[in-house]
């Protein structure tokens, strides 16, 4: 008889807590709505009008705007460019993010210094880095005086050639999203148990079986974040161009972001705009799929 009323002022407390709960919750709740949710909802529905500031139309048009895409070889060509652009930059990110954390989680002396020393890139202001390898690859900059010169080759015009100015673009950022992923890659690594190796090391296991059936496995939840990461911040990489280059030569470095900002502020066609910026969107989410089904773990 005397556990009912215990019951209920148990869930009475649970009640209470639920609610504070909620209430400190909601401020964050509000701003993610304001400024992340409805914002998605608003450009979806600029995507389905003509809306523009300058003519002052904001007719609905269906999805005529994605029709004209389908059809925009500018469009198809920024599309391919940003293909060819995240490619090119995550696989070596991951790569070589993968290889300097396995080495700086190895007790080896001054890792410390050497952390910090690689970190540095991605504390400098995202709009100082194209500024940087602006001189960086002038004919006559470091990249070629210090690196190709000295191997015989002639100096390449990295920012005014169609051929060089993509890898130009995935060596700079590749440069400053590198020490970002070294550090969630060291905070995988040092999540998994040490016994899991030893248990390796006494089956016999040497080191390369280790890192394939131990690290790998282990690490497929954190592949998988620096993956999503990459991808995200590659794709919608606007100030590199717009800095370096302004999407030339001859539109060989317009992204979809630069096609998107160009249609949207300079053209103030803000419809189209929309448009292509929930296609971007819906590229990202498909990469992320297929990145979740690739490294899905199981258990």
């Amino acid at each position: 008889m005397t556990a009912r009323p215990a019951q209920g002022a148990e869930s009475g407390r649970a009640s209470v807590a639920a609610r504070w709960g909620f209430l400190f919750v909601l401020p964050i709740l509000i701003l993610f709505v304001a400024f992340k949710f409805w914002p998605i909802l608003y450009a979806v529905w600029l995507s389905l009008t003509n809306t523009s500031p300058v003519s002052h139309t904001a007719d609905f048009v269906g999805v005529d705007n994605y029709v004209k895409l389908g059809g925009d070889p500018q469009f198809i060509r920024a599309l391919t460019i940003t293909g060819y652009y995240v490619v090119g930059t995550v696989a070596p990110v991951v790569l070589i993010a993968l290889a300097i954390a396995l080495l700086l989680n190895q007790k080896i002396k001054g890792r410390g210094l050497f952390r910090v020393l690689l970190f540095f890139p991605a504390i400098i202001p995202i709009i100082v880095v194209p500024i940087l390898w602006q001189f960086l690859f002038h004919p006559y900059g470091l990249v070629n005086s210090a690196i190709f010169q000295p191997l015989g080759f002639d100096p390449i015009n990295w920012l005014t050639s169609t051929d060089s100015v993509v890898p130009a673009f995935i060596i700079s950022t590749s440069w400053r999203i590198i020490p970002l992923c070294i550090v969630i890659f060291l905070a995988g690594l040092q999540g998994i148990p040490e016994d899991l190796y030893e248990a390796a090391k006494v089956d016999g296991a040497s080191m390369p079986q280790r890192f394939r059936y131990v690290t790998i496995p282990r690490l497929k939840p954190t592949i998988l974040v620096v993956v999503v990461f990459a991808v995200t911040l590659t794709a919608k990489n606007l100030v590199f161009m717009l800095v370096m280059t302004n999407g030339g030569p001859d539109n060989a470095s317009r992204t979809l972001s630069l096609f998107i900002y160009d249609v949207g502020f300079r053209f103030s066609r803000v419809g189209y705009a929309s448009a292509a910026a929930m296609l971007l969107l819906l590229v990202i989410v498909a990469i992320t799929a297929i990145s979740l089904r690739i490294f899905r773990t199981d258990d």
